[in-house]
Parts: C-alpha cells; sequence; structure tokens
C-alpha cells in the first residue's frame, strides 16, 4: 500500500485587535470572549481532519486576523493538538502584527514548535501606517522583530503593500530599507487592491492610491531593489533570502493539497475543494461535514498550469504533459513564443516563467498561453 503523501495545514484565526481600512479578509475586533471555545473547536476539527484523511502535516500556517492576539496559552495547546499529524520537520508559521512583543514571549511560542513568523508591517512610513489603519509605529515594529529574534526566531516575513495612500518611491525606497535593515529573511510585496465595501473603499483616501499605471512603477522598483538587497522573488508577490522560501504557501501554487481550518478557509484534498462560510457561529456550533461548502473539483491542468506560472520557476511543459497526457504541451510552448521578444517572459526549453513585467500582466498572459 502506498504511503499518503503529506499535506498541509492552515488555521484560520479571526480576531484582530482592529480591523484595517483595507481588510476584506474574515475578521473582526477582539472577541477574547470567543478565544477559549474557538481554540478547543480547532483542536476538534484538527482531530476530525487528520482522522479523516489519515495524513501528516509537513506545514502548518496560522493566518488571519491576528493569530498571535489569541496569546501563547491558546496557541500553544493547539500546537499540542496538532503535534500528533505534524512530522517532524514541519514548517510551523504564525502570523501578527507588529507592536507585540510586551504582549507576547516568543520563546514560549518557539519552545511549542513554531518556527516562522510573518509581521504585516505594511509600510515603515507613519503618514501611509495611519491611513491604512494600522496602530503600530516602525519603532515598535523594530522592536518585535528583535524581540522574536532574540527568542531564537532566524525566519521572518514582513509584510510590504504597494500603491497604498501617500506613497511615493522615496517612501517605498525608506520602507525596503527599513525591512533589510532588521535582517528578516523574507518579504511579501503585495499590490493594494480597494475591496468593495471596506472602509477604504469609501474613504477620500482612496483617491490618494497609486493608480495602475504608478502601482506598476512601485512594483518593478521593489522586484529591482529587494533583490539587489538578496531577497530573490520566487512568486509574483513573494521575495526570500536563501533557502528561506515560504513552504507552506509554496504548496498552494504546486497544487498540493491542504487543509484549511476555521471560518473562510478552504481545503484542496483528494481532487476536492471544499470551504467554510463565514461564520464564527457555524463554525463553533455545527458538525464539521455539514457545514463544508464545495467550491469546485480541483487538480485539472489549467489550475495546475495557472498556479505553477505564478512562481518564477515557472510551468514545464515536459512536466504537464506527464501529469496530464491530453494536453498539448507544444502548442503552449507556441503560444508563449510570441510573449518572450517583449520581456514578458523567458522559455528555458520546456519551461515558461514570467519576468516582473510579465507578472504585471499574468492574468491576461497566462489566457494567452494555455488557450
Amino acid at each position: 500500500m502506498n504511503k499518503k503523501p503529506d499535506a498541509g495545514l492552515y488555521i484560520h484565526v479571526p480576531f484582530c485587535a482592529q480591523k484595517c481600512r483595507y481588510c476584506d479578509f474574515y475578521s473582526f475586533p477582539k472577541g477574547e470572549e470567543f478565544f477559549e471555545i474557538y481554540k478547543n473547536r480547532v483542536i476538534e476539527a484538527i482531530d476530525f481532519y487528520g482522522k479523516r484523511y489519515a495524513r501528516r502535516y509537513n506545514s502548518l500556517y496560522f493566518g488571519g486576523g491576528t493569530p498571535l492576539l489569541l496569546g501563547e496559552k491558546h496557541l500553544c495547546d493547539i500546537m499540542e493538538g496538532a503535534k500528533p499529524f505534524l512530522t517532524s520537520d514541519a514548517e510551523v508559521t504564525a502570523e501578527g502584527n507588529p507592536g507585540i512583543s510586551e504582549r507576547v514571549d516568543f520563546s514560549v511560542l518557539k519552545n511549542a514548535g513554531i518556527n516562522r513568523l510573518s509581521f504585516g508591517l505594511q509600510s515603515s512610513d507613519e503618514r501611509e501606517l495611519s491611513a491604512l489603519g494600522r496602530i503600530h509605529s516602525a519603532k515598535e515594529a523594530a522592536e518585535t522583530v528583535k524581540s522574536a529574534q532574540k527568542a531564537g526566531f532566524d525566519n521572518i516575513s514582513l509584510d510590504l503593500m504597494l500603491g497604498i495612500p501617500y506613497q511615493t518611491e522615496e517612501s517605498l525606497l525608506r520602507s525596503i530599507d527599513f525591512c533589510a535593515s532588521l535582517g528578516v529573511s523574507h518579504i511579501s510585496s503585495y499590490m493594494l487592491k480597494i475591496e468593495e465595501g471596506t472602509p477604504l473603499s469609501k474613504s477620500e483616501l482612496r483617491f490618494l492610491c497609486a493608480d495602475e499605471e504608478k502601482v506598476s512603477d512601485f512594483y518593478l522598483l521593489a522586484c529591482e531593489e529587494l533583490e539587489k538587497r538578496g531577497f530573490m522573488q520566487y512568486e509574483i508577490s513573494n521575495f526570500a533570502k536563501d533557502g528561506k522560501r515560504s513552504f507552506h504557501n509554496t504548496r498552494y501554487w504546486l497544487d498540493d493539497e491542504y487543509i484549511g481550518i476555521g471560518p473562510s478557509a478552504h481545503s484542496f484534498m483528494e481532487g476536492r475543494r471544499f470551504y467554510f462560510d463565514r461564520s464564527i457561529k457555524d463554525f463553533l456550533e455545527k458538525p464539521f461535514d455539514e457545514i463544508e461548502k464545495e467550491e469546485s473539483s480541483g487538480g485539472g491542468w489549467e489550475e495546475f498550469s495557472m498556479l505553477r506560472l505564478r512562481l518564477t520557476d515557472g510551468l514545464d511543459v515536459s512536466e504537464l504533459k506527464k501529469r496530464f497526457p491530453e494536453v498539448s504541451g507544444e502548442k503552449i510552448l507556441e503560444n508563449a513564443k510570441p510573449f518572450e521578444a517583449p520581456g514578458l517572459l523567458k522559455i528555458s526549453g520546456s519551461r515558461i516563467s514570467f519576468t516582473p513585467k510579465g507578472f504585471l500582466l499574468s492574468n491576461a498572459l497566462t489566457a494567452e498561453i494555455l488557450y
């Protein structure tokens, strides 16, 4: 009998100290009254899906929301519940906001098995932070990173946002330098998308965000400057020092399997995609198999190709044909050729990979290449 491959585990923690102006994730301020019952329910779900699929997890990601807001005790309890299903070398990431160094004992989290942290910096400019509704300062962010490093964390990621109110090329460069000066190993640099219904979408501040052309300039600048500082791009929005790519997130782009736990969390297991509604009430009160919502079948060649093209490693057409013999790899390579001369992609043997310029047009390019 063949051993089932390891999978990933995602745990959504929907609690925040304060909802940011741009945030469209399922989260809400505070919620301490739910912490204990939520933790217990998450542990039940870990056990339920661990037994259902009989898998080991070689990555665990606490996302949110602000998972570190749960505090050490609840996170350690969840880690204890997950331990029977985790591989000994599992990458375990917890997200948090800067400015919590006085409220979280990072050494306790490290001893519990969490070995990677991701902080939502977004900017080191105080005016830009205020416009986004962030409640930390650059100084607090630096203190948080240093506190985590002192506790033994050597794998820390920071988020940077592009196209935000008041941002200029100069302020973006300062933010990049700020991140590099802290000695972190990973940076996620996202372009702001103003989601309908968020406070930012109803605010005059939306008119201070960069237009499409300007945010494209910011993106190309960030790609260039991050590489100069040793952060090599490996996905549209992600940059890492050598050996520090996010293992958990990379599994999404490789079309590997994972279980998502918590309201709004998505899963992909055994060719099936399903999710939980954005309802903490349902998650806390109803049987897990009754609140699973079918999303679609997964694992098709189009999905595989689209996800691979998000990575700088790109899509290896020969690998695609091995997995999906019905696909015409020759046609895909032929479709890609016209975009090589303009510098939008590179073709190396049977591999197609987008350049930073190509990533800016990735949706349109992917459609042209695959169909």
